[in-house]
């Protein structure tokens, strides 16, 4: 069987030049049996802006094949399994109570928002909700839409006389779909897209358009309205060949109870195509198949691999060919003839077609050139689905929601579709809605979008798993514990999550400041001297308080924001800076104070593997504020420091800076993004303080103000780390 792209993709043209309305290409039953994949990447190329399938399988089969446009299935079972087809961002209908409340428990539990259409029965009685039953399903769906679970993205309903869009039934039907309309818009759901129209009325009957036509048969080229033609091409031709020949003498009959008798002495052929294959057994008497260049009749009954046509005395070899049926433009039968002799419609006879015929395509040259930026985002490629993860369990949880907002307020909406999760405080996974809007984002209603889990049943950690199934990026902007330790790189690194930053050994490196001392000093770049003490018993020994001498600063060992940091001016204070960095963490540093100017540097992965460093930034303390840069400094009180940006140093002191904040990020294996801090001792020699391996991306941040200066805009920022996790995912780095 040969399918002709080039026909399905004029066909679309046609729709096209008769309206501006979107159109859907519905490629139910195998695109009517010419094959749904191919016919729906070439309707989309053509200008369709959605597909429509009639089950969640067919829409599944789509999406495993790569298509990412809009995919809507008609039809839903009673109690059938829609957790595959929210992961897969299939549109799924609605026409009951039962539907949706089975739709949104399932969208609960897997922590995402499911897109539907409301199904509304307006004369056809086939399917869709009653009239009577109409209120109380938008109701409920626009209550389910406030809580997050669905959105109706659209409302339809389907004609009766499909074929004869003047009908007078028609118009009353679109009479009922305006009332419903409204009785939608009361319950709130305003502005959504409608859609009635089929292949016949989306072209006859301009009321009846709304926001989308689906096109069906008229796609592979059955004329939509009877009696009248658009040009439509068919696309499916059926091919086969004489297997056997034979002389059979006038009157002899053929094949079982010899219900054909031969007028006169011919040959005989044997065709290698039955009713398994798709030709009706119901047109033996009748069907015609086109042989040297002319109509010879079938001769007796279709059978079930082969038929027989009668040549007459015109002759037949064995290998000749038979066009079963075509286009028409050579005088061959067409489907609809071979529709007519079976007494069925041209739909029966494509759908029909065995799987056993191998398919054939002539491809099509699509136009995406011409795409508009509108159609393009509509239908492909679709935009990365990016998840951005704040808050939790950490004392940086506030300073991670910050870094949330402002992310999720930069990012591109013409290239990713955003949505964020809040991990609160107790570690619960709470799914915002699945496309934030373009635009700024303030941390109170990102929160405010993330209502307490408490209140929502279903949060568990089956949230976490399909929250991290249905992104394609993950950008974890989450400081301290959990965050940065490694342990949700962990989590995403075992489900297969694809994500900004650094991985698990390196996250686990860049927090413990003890490790990362024992591995860049290994790797010969200079630290500040220090002793690790392990439980809370143990002390320093009278030893190591004389190597270390005074000031001394005791630190968490896996802490961020300095938080849980104590200087010691004098051994006296040493048990409670002990007691205050214990209560963050059972590991703790005494480390050896250096005198000297305080430096950050910047260091950004771009997607071609180049690591780059910023100019660094000095921080210089207010007198009198605060003793040295903690928590208060850094993110409360915006006098007690203040910062230079670029730090006055010389050209030689800057790019060794930059230098080594590129080898301890090599060193430890990161990736991403870091900020390397470094002391500067004597005002001359760099040491190396520690590493943020996310650092925080608040108004107020440091990370995001190097770049800034350096004339790196944040959007810029977010564009190279997406790329760059998405390079490592794909094997391109």
């Amino acid at each position: 069987m040969e399918v002709d792209l080039r026909a399905i993709a004029r066909n679309v043209e046609i729709y096209r030049e008769c309206t501006d309305i979107p159109l859907m290409a519905v490629v139910k039953s195998d695109g009517y049996g010419h094959g749904a994949v191919e016919v729906a990447r070439t309707a989309l190329g053509a200008g369709a802006t959605w597909l429509g399938v009639s089950f969640l399988a067919e829409a599944s089969a789509l999406r495993a094949a790569g298509i990412e446009a809009p995919i809507l299935s008609f039809l839903l079972a009673p109690g059938e399994d829609v957790a595959a087809a929210l992961a897969a961002e299939i549109d799924l209908p609605v026409a009951s109570l039962a539907d949706l409340g089975a739709i949104a428990t399932s969208a609960q539990r897997l922590g995402l928002c499911a897109e539907v259409h409301l199904s509304v029965d307006t004369g056809l009685h086939r399917d869709g909700a009653a009239l009577s039953a109409w209120p109380a399903l938008v109701e409920k769906a626009a209550w389910f839409e406030r809580c997050g679970l669905v959105h109706v993205r659209g409302i339809f309903s389907a004609l009766a006389f499909v074929y004869e869009p003047a009908h007078p039934a028609t118009e009353r039907q679109l009479d009922v779909f305006d009332e419903a309309l409204r009785v939608a818009a009361q319950a709130g759901l305003t502005g959504r897209m409608a859609h009635v129209a089929g292949t016949s009325a989306g072209l006859m009957n301009p009321r009846s358009r709304y926001d989308l036509i689906r096109v069906g048969g008229a796609l592979y080229g059955i004329e939509a309205v009877r009696g009248r033609s658009y040009g439509l091409v068919p696309a499916m031709t059926l091919r086969s060949r004489v297997i056997a020949t034979g002389r059979v003498e006038a009157g002899e009959g053929e094949f079982h109870g010899h219900a054909y008798r031969l007028p006169g002495t011919g040959d005989l052929g044997l065709i290698a195509v039955g009713f398994a294959d798709g030709l009706p057994q119901a047109a033996s008497a009748r069907a015609q198949l086109w042989i040297a260049g002319e109509r010879r009749p079938v001769a007796g009954t279709i059978a079930m691999s082969s038929c027989v046509a009668d040549a007459g005395s015109a002759g037949l070899a064995v290998g000749e060919q038979v066009l079963v049926f075509g286009p028409g433009d050579r005088g061959e039968p067409t489907i609809a003839d071979w529709a007519a002799w079976a007494g069925t419609n041209e739909n029966e006879i494509m759908t029909n077609v065995g799987p056993r015929l191998p398919r054939r395509y002539i491809p099509a040259e699509t136009r995406d050139s011409e795409r508009s930026p509108a159609e393009t985002r509509e239908r492909g490629p679709r935009r990365p689905r990016v998840v951005v993860l704040f808050g939790g369990p950490s004392g940086e949880y506030e300073v991670s929601v910050a870094s949330g907002a402002t992310i999720i307020g930069r990012l591109d909406r013409d290239r990713y579709s955003v949505r964020p999760v809040r991990i609160s405080p107790e570690g619960r996974w709470i799914p915002g809605p699945v496309d934030w809007p373009r635009g700024p984002c303030d941390p109170a209603g990102l929160a405010a979008a993330t209502p307490d889990p408490a209140e929502r049943a279903g949060t568990d950690h089956e949230v976490a798993l399909a929250v991290l199934a249905g992104a394609d990026v993950v950008v974890p902007a989450l400081h301290g514990s959990f965050g940065e330790d490694g342990a949700v790189q962990g989590l995403m690194d075992a489900v297969g999550a694809c994500y900004v930053g650094s991985g698990v050994a390196a996250s686990v490196l860049g927090m413990d400041k003890d490790l990362a001392k024992r591995v860049l000093s290994a790797s010969g770049l200079r630290v500040a001297d220090w002793v690790l003490l392990r439980g809370a018993d143990q002390e320093l020994s009278d030893a190591e308080r004389k190597r270390l001498g005074l000031p001394v600063f005791v630190k968490p060992a896996r802490s961020g924001s300095s938080l849980g940091v104590s200087p010691v001016r004098g051994w006296e204070r040493l048990p409670a800076a002990l007691a205050t960095a214990r209560a963050q963490d059972r590991k703790v540093l005494v480390e050896q104070a250096v005198t000297g100017r305080e430096l950050d540097v910047a260091v950004l992965e771009y997607p071609d593997g180049r690591v780059v460093a910023s100019a660094p930034a000095e921080i210089v303390l207010t007198a009198g504020r605060r003793e040295f840069l903690d928590y208060t400094a850094k993110y409360e009180d915006d006098q007690a420091a203040r910062v230079l940006l670029p730090a006055p140093l010389d050209s030689e002191l800057t790019a060794e800076l930059r230098r080594l904040a590129v080898e301890a990020f090599v060193i430890l294996g990161c990736r991403g993004l870091a900020r390397v801090d470094f002391l500067l001792r004597d005002g001359v020699e760099p040491v190396f303080n520690e590493i943020n391996t996310f650092p925080g991306f608040s108004p107020t941040s440091l990370y995001t103000r190097m770049w800034a200066d350096a004339g790196v805009e944040l959007s810029e920022i977010l564009d190279a780390l997406i790329g760059t996790a998405l390079a490592r995912k794909t094997g391109m780095r």
